[in-house]
């Protein structure tokens, strides 16, 4: 009898490590998340506000980075180049303003968000005008932070 009730108690407590082990994992994958989507979302605060030095603090500093923009016809490849492409483009477009609702995975020290990028822009004619874009952008997580090392836009047809 002894020997059951010790069996069953050590049962118990081998469950309830299981759980809270299993519980202490999803809220760590949960705050991870969160961090990954306030950097995307910093990212697209950055771009909406055309502020190229903001953008710049949301990307890695390796020299590898990579943007490949919808209407690009090729990898834009480390910061000095890909901050000229946006300057270019926020020269275009006065106003420009994007949003994205992202699907996020993490594995270990990488994340990727994909969704549907919405944007909205006037050009110094005041033309008007709004596209969809297919997104993945993908962060690396480097001292303790989430930067952005590529991101892809490629235009949905309407």
């Amino acid at each position: 009898m002894i020997l059951t009730n010790n069996t069953k108690t050590i049962g118990s407590l081998v469950s309830l490590c299981l759980l809270l082990s299993c519980t202490i994992a999803a809220a760590q994958q949960s705050s991870e998340i969160d961090a990954v989507k306030a950097a995307n979302q910093a990212f697209y605060s950055a771009f909406s506000a055309r502020d190229v030095a903001a953008m710049q603090k949301v990307w890695s500093s390796d020299a590898d980075i990579q943007n490949i923009g919808p209407t690009n016809k090729s990898v834009t490849v480390g910061w000095d180049k890909i901050g000229k492409g946006f300057n270019g483009l926020f020269e275009t477009y006065p106003e420009l303003t994007a949003s994205m609702e992202p699907h996020i995975k993490i594995v270990e020290v990488v994340a990727w968000a994909t969704g549907i990028e919405q944007v909205q822009r006037k050009d110094k004619a005041g033309t008007t005008s709004s596209a969809k874009n297919l997104v993945t952008n993908i962060f690396q997580k480097q001292d303790g932070h989430w930067l952005m090392v590529h991101h892809h836009a490629s235009r949905i047809s309407q």
